[in-house]
């Protein structure tokens, strides 16, 4: 097992006998499933239904952290005491008490689990967490398996140094595309991505049970749709492929899509789903979509 520093992600803490209600109001999941897991992976959407912001909500006895991409960190907190008006709501970021990181088996990435009882490996792993003072229960209000996929491993959020080696951020990046799980800051745009065209309901980002939200009628429209006129897919080039925004060409010379996040020859793309996906290239790089 090894430890992950992420270093460009920052915390927020929510509290005051309205957040509950308030962020019910606005996110794209339910915040009643922290009643019975101790985080999930949320949007904020724009009116029109579009990626403004992603981040997971924690629960912390009376308050819930909400952990972020640093760069959207001051926008988020502006947003949200827009969006309060006058419900009982304290924002308040707390980015300098707290570090961000991933416990990450490289080996076996799926294996690590969080019990509500405390942090525990799998029981077939042999592994048990190194975390500060050798105090598992000390964490475990903020120590959680990643709600997007299982094989992200488990999600830190601590003061006190983690004493495991560090990882390799590129593997942990690699089991990320592997698996679809986009990252919202990287992968997706501002103003203009769809949510759903990114696999988000896939990977537990989204509720469609729980009532009205921001951008929930685009959202719930589009879930109806049998396609989707451009989808995230998985691509493998032959070397190692260009930067994000790349755009893909097929067999026609037709502009089939853009590439998003990569590592070495894999990777995400947004792809046109009634183009041809033959011979796909990138920049001279020949692709293929899985």
């Amino acid at each position: 097992m090894s430890y992950i520093p992420l270093q460009s992600r920052g915390v927020i803490v929510l509290y005051g006998p309205d957040t509950r209600d308030f962020l019910q109001g606005i996110i794209t999941n339910d915040i009643n499933k922290l009643d019975s897991q101790k985080a999930i992976y949320s949007l904020l959407l724009s009116p029109q239904g579009k990626y403004l912001y992603d981040f997971f909500l924690i629960k912390h006895g009376k308050h819930i952290l909400l952990e972020c991409e640093n760069t959207y960190l001051q926008q988020i907190i502006e947003k949200l005491d827009l969006l309060k008006t006058y419900l009982r709501v304290k924002i308040k970021d707390v980015s300098a008490l707290y570090k961000v990181g991933v416990l990450f088996n490289t080996e076996h990435p799926s294996v690590i689990e969080v019990a509500d009882t405390g942090i525990q490996p799998a029981s077939h792993t042999g592994i048990t967490p190194s975390l500060p003072n050798s105090s598992v229960t000390r964490w475990n209000d903020i120590a959680f398996q990643d709600p997007r996929h299982k094989s992200l491993g488990m999600r830190v959020i601590h003061k006190d140094e983690i004493k495991e080696p560090v990882g390799d951020f590129a593997q942990y990046e690699k089991v990320r595309i592997q698996n679809l799980v986009p990252d919202g800051a990287k992968d997706m745009v501002q103003n203009s991505s769809f949510p759903l065209q990114y696999l988000i309901d896939k990977v537990n980002g989204i509720s469609f049970n729980k009532g009205c939200y921001i951008g929930q009628e685009v959202v719930n429209r589009m879930s109806r749709q049998e396609t989707f006129r451009r989808k995230l897919y998985l691509v493998e080039g032959n070397s190692v492929l260009p930067t994000i925004g790349t755009k893909v060409m097929n067999e026609n010379n037709e502009e089939v899509g853009e590439l998003r996040s990569s590592v070495d020859n894999i990777g995400l793309a947004l792809l046109n789903t009634g183009k041809s996906h033959s011979s796909l290239y990138a920049d001279g790089v020949k692709i293929s979509a899985c």
